[in-house]
């Protein structure tokens, strides 16, 4: 299985985000990665109105413009660090619980990835989409995948509580 962003050790001292603003580690697709913060406000508006252009706080403060073209996915993370020591699973090991629809996603770079997204039109019509990962334990809270990056989408199933 493959290994990518970590959960924080328990204990471990993690520095809040700024005002509201959330984690993220912005993958490019060329593979290269920018840590900084995002407004909720703008993730929603990134999904729901897919504009060209959105921007992240870099974690030097400096505000940088993202080309939504340009990336693979968008991890909103419990932390910059994570864990070297857990490895997180991508694929869920039995029906999985909550509301939407259950996809396994194929990167163009290899990586592969399951997670509910929305059942909605806009999972299917926007160039982003909202996938929650199925390791509770992962540092990753939410992925906002980028459609321009994939290769493949696969609906297994629906998951419903």
């Amino acid at each position: 299985m493959e290994k990518r962003a970590e959960t924080a050790p328990r204990g471990a001292h993690v520095r809040p985000a700024p005002d509201k603003q959330r984690r993220v580690v912005v993958r490019y697709a060329d593979g290269t990665m920018l840590r900084g913060y995002f407004d909720p406000e703008d993730a929603q508006s990134l999904q729901n109105d897919s504009p060209d252009v959105f921007r992240v706080k870099r974690e030097d403060g400096e505000t940088e413009d993202i080309f939504v073209r340009t990336i693979k996915a968008i991890f909103f993370v419990k932390s910059f660090e994570g864990s070297r020591h857990y490895s997180e699973f991508k694929v869920f090991t039995n029906q999985p619980n909550g509301r939407g629809v259950w996809v396994r996603v194929h990167f163009q770079d290899g990586e592969i990835m399951e997670g509910i997204a929305p059942n909605s039109l806009d999972t299917y019509m926007q160039t982003v989409f909202s996938l929650t990962p199925p390791d509770p334990r992962s540092n990753n809270e939410r992925v906002l995948v980028s459609k321009a990056c994939l290769k493949e989408m696969q609906i297994l199933g629906l998951a419903a509580d």
